[in-house]
């Protein structure tokens, strides 16, 4: 006996459901593909401004050398740098300036500019810092350097270094060298000062405004000896 035919309505939905299954099947892979391509897109993308990046930032990766010095005298262990165009601020080199000008003339002594270096430093000082300046050079002082040195003798003054501590507060390391007349060679100490220091707008005759345009004044001033072992006393009422 033959198995019988199963209807024709029968076999057309087994047909409608194997092709709705293969097209599911179809439309799920290449759904899968979409994805796949969308993901790899994005990796690459990422991938490409990873490398962007990196390369832009290429240049900011350097080695900057340093060089350490020590002072045989004192120990005092510095780091120098060079001097690169605009990594200084005008406003900071002003001041430096500033500083190391107004200690070369408060620590310098030379009868033939004695006038001179005298009237800068009274005129770029003021309050604490000008009371003692002036207490330190009056005739009537004996540890004036009028009554110490020869009227022979140089002092002179070499800054080392000019450091900013603060807004308005500064670290200045010098030797002071004397100078005999005759003499082979001379002294050299060195110390280290501490300035208070401002910029005052007071008004000022046309020679002082030459000499000092932008109105620094040192307000307190103190001398210490860097000597190590040196007995020296500090100095800052100079």
């Amino acid at each position: 006996m033959k198995p019988e035919k199963p209807p024709a309505a029968d076999r057309d939905a087994y047909y409608a459901d194997a092709a709705s299954w293969s097209g599911d099947v179809h439309g799920a892979l290449r759904s899968s593909r979409s994805l796949a391509w969308i993901v790899a897109l994005g990796l690459g993308a990422i991938a490409v401004l990873e490398a962007i990046a990196l390369v832009a930032l290429m240049p900011l990766k350097t080695v900057v050398p340093y060089t350490i010095t020590v002072d045989r005298q004192t120990g005092y262990i510095e780091t120098a740098q060079g001097l690169n165009p605009g990594k200084l601020s005008q406003d900071t080199a002003v001041t430096e300036a500033f500083l190391a000008q107004y200690v070369m003339a408060r620590e310098g002594y030379d009868v033939a500019d004695l006038q001179a270096t005298y009237r800068k430093v009274a005129m770029w000082s003021t309050g604490e810092a000008r009371d003692q300046y002036l207490r330190a050079m009056s005739t009537t002082n004996p540890q004036s350097p009028m009554k110490l040195y020869p009227a022979t003798t140089v002092m002179q003054p070499i800054i080392k270094s000019v450091s900013l501590l603060s807004r308005n507060s500064a670290l200045v390391r010098f030797d002071v060298e004397r100078h005999d007349y005759g003499a082979a060679s001379g002294d050299r100490q060195s110390y280290a000062a501490v300035i208070g220091y401002r910029y005052t707008g007071a008004p000022m005759r046309m020679g002082d405004r030459l000499l000092n345009p932008l109105g620094f004044q040192a307000t307190s001033y103190r001398r210490d000896s860097e000597m190590i072992g040196s007995t020296a006393a500090s100095q800052g009422s100079r």
